[in-house]
């Protein structure tokens, strides 16, 4: 149990302590963003913890289909994005309900081989999610570009964090590696908020009444549950595909939540995606780095801890083994307060 260093303003705040001083936390703000950002990926992952059943993610036959309309096209039909979006959905899933765990203070602090456990655990999930989520760029929400280099850069991005993460803790720089670690799965987490900006964009451009996409007849038709008759009457120029002289026969889709078609909810969602995750992104990269400005005080104390350690452990340069601003850029030498300065 974390110990409070000054005594409680008020009796809210004494019966807060209860909760939070046994998960490991000292301060309320801590408690407060670990229970918003930790709770909202616990959350949205146990949610989601049913599409592992393929069914309910993806299945006409059972009247189960969480996924977008048109995106089980490819998920049903093509068994090497069956199996990337299966290999994303067990990855991403299990790394972040055990990455929630890896951020509670209690377990890092009581239980450190069990930190350590699922550090590697989360790791090597992470890297499963984002070879099914390579696998699925060409096809997730209709596969647009934007879509491709957004999974691109968040998937090299998030596991380069997390690479250097675990550099700078094999070196014992303990506030590098919390710095590159939250970065990492604030980068991944941009997706939650994907989904709020997705609904509200969606919603936008089906009032404007003016976007429109293209889709392959096929998916069409397989969103219609292969019936050729309300294909017909709303996208006649799919006839070609449906006799068989043009297999390859698209059709304009306009982009309408409010219409009532699957085909055109599913383009509203396709033509927004893009633009929800980069939004998401830019929100998660700015937010990261001002909780970081906002808690020297916790990177200072880590850069101590890592200090004594490494100088313990024999370690060249204590305190900045790890990949430190003063060792590799032109900030001030670090000096550990046991010499009784403050870092530069």
């Amino acid at each position: 149990m974390a110990q409070p260093t000054r005594p409680p303003k008020n009796p809210f705040n004494a019966f807060a302590r209860h909760i939070y001083n046994p998960l490991g936390f000292s301060k309320a703000y801590n408690f407060l963003l670990w229970f918003i950002f930790a709770g909202a990926l616990f959350g949205f992952s146990l949610a989601r913890m049913m599409y592992l059943n393929f069914n309910i993610f993806c299945g006409h036959s059972t009247g189960g289909n969480s996924a977008a309309p048109g995106e089980c096209y490819y998920y049903r039909n093509f068994d090497f994005y069956k199996t990337g979006i299966y290999l994303h959905l067990v990855g991403i899933l299990f790394s972040s309900l055990l990455a929630v765990f890896q951020f509670t203070p209690f377990i890092r602090h009581k239980a450190i081989i069990l930190h350590r456990i699922g550090g590697y655990a989360a790791l090597l999930l992470w890297i499963v999610a984002t070879v099914g989520a390579f696998m699925i760029a060409r096809r997730a929400f209709g596969g647009g570009l934007d879509v491709q280099a957004w999974i691109g850069i968040v998937g090299f991005g998030s596991t380069i964090s997390f690479s250097i993460s675990y550099y700078n803790i094999k070196r014992l720089q303990m506030e590098q590696h919390r710095a590159w670690m939250l970065r990492g799965w604030f980068y991944a987490g941009s997706i939650i908020t994907t989904r709020f900006i997705l609904i509200a964009s969606a919603s936008v451009i089906s009032n404007l009444q003016s976007f429109y996409t293209v889709w392959p007849c096929a998916k069409i038709l397989f969103v219609f549950n292969n019936a050729a008759t309300p294909v017909l009457r709303n996208y006649p120029t799919c006839a070609s595909y449906i006799n068989g002289t043009n297999p390859w026969q698209e059709a304009v889709v306009h982009a309408n939540m409010n219409s009532g078609l699957p085909t055109e909810a599913g383009a509203a969602l396709n033509m927004s995606f893009g633009m929800a995750l980069w939004v998401a992104l830019a929100m998660h990269a700015v937010g990261v780095e001002v909780y970081l400005h906002l808690t020297p005080k916790e990177a200072e104390r880590l850069r101590n801890v890592s200090y004594q350690r490494q100088l313990e452990a024999g370690m060249r340069n204590p305190g900045s083994a790890g990949l430190t601003g003063d060792r590799l850029g032109d900030s001030e030498s670090w000096v550990p307060e046991s010499l009784g300065k403050k870092s530069g």
